[in-house]
């Protein structure tokens, strides 16, 4: 386990500098986006996102003053709700914070949370309660976990192909052709679901999944999808290192 830790460490540290961003925000109210992405310099490791309507920039990305002619009367009620909203807070080389400043309760899908439950990565809603402090990214668990699923797609991709020309032998062949369906399914992994490692996304004041009666946050009346450049960074490395064919994912 050492070795690994250390050949992670390694592995992050033997990159090119860090970005001139370290995350992007972005804003929506049901499935529409409203306003610009908002980004955050690296030189500024603590971001606050709020209800009010005083002008946004740097450390600080107002939500009160944006328009969308499109608003609903769901989404107009949640934005009262807002209030100090919450704070995001970068540490280390990547690692993302998050503290609950508002009122009511925020609700965030995060892969490094879902580890920490144990549930299956994609799996949960995790609802952050007002005044909680909580690690909702880490860096090193989001570059190992997209290394092994890049590699298990290029592994797939390969048994496929043997499949194919009949290398394989055994019931999960028939004339050289159909591998088993999970090598079908790792196969079809996708740069899509890769870069979801990079990202997390919050709701304001409402939740969503198996535990509500919204099944996606896309039906929230607003919430966040904030991007962490340095891990989009090191994926961007990480799909360098695969073969041509790989790309096309």
């Amino acid at each position: 386990m050492s070795c690994l830790c250390t050949h992670l460490s390694l592995s992050l540290s033997l990159v090119c500098p860090g970005p001139e961003f370290w995350c992007s925000i972005s804003y929506f109210e049901l499935d529409v986006q409203v306003g610009e992405m908002f980004k955050v310099q690296s030189s500024c490791p603590l971001v606050t996102v709020d209800g009010y309507v005083d002008p946004s920039g740097g450390d600080r990305f107002c939500l009160g003053q944006l328009s969308n002619v499109h608003r609903t009367a769901a989404s107009h009620r949640a934005r009262l709700h807002i209030g100090r909203g919450v704070q995001l807070e970068c540490r280390g080389e990547g690692d993302v914070w998050m503290r609950c400043l508002s009122d009511h309760s925020v609700f965030v899908q995060s892969f490094y949370l879902d580890r920490e439950a144990g549930r299956a990565p994609g799996d949960g809603v995790h609802k952050i309660y007002p005044g909680a402090y909580i690690k909702v990214f880490d860096l090193r668990q989001c570059h190992r976990q997209m290394q092994q699923q890049a590699a298990a797609a290029q592994a797939a991709v390969a048994t496929q192909a043997a499949a194919v020309v009949g290398a394989i032998p055994g019931p999960n062949s028939v004339g050289g052709i159909a591998p088993a369906v999970s090598v079908c399914s790792a196969a079809g992994l996708g740069v899509d679901d890769l870069r979801r490692l990079c990202i997390v996304r919050l709701s304001f004041v409402k939740g969503w999944g198996c535990d509500y009666p919204r099944q996606s946050i896309k039906d929230t009346p607003c919430w966040l999808e904030v991007h962490l450049h340095r891990a989009l960074q090191l994926l961007d490395q990480v799909l360098h290192t695969l073969p041509p064919r790989e790309h096309a994912l």
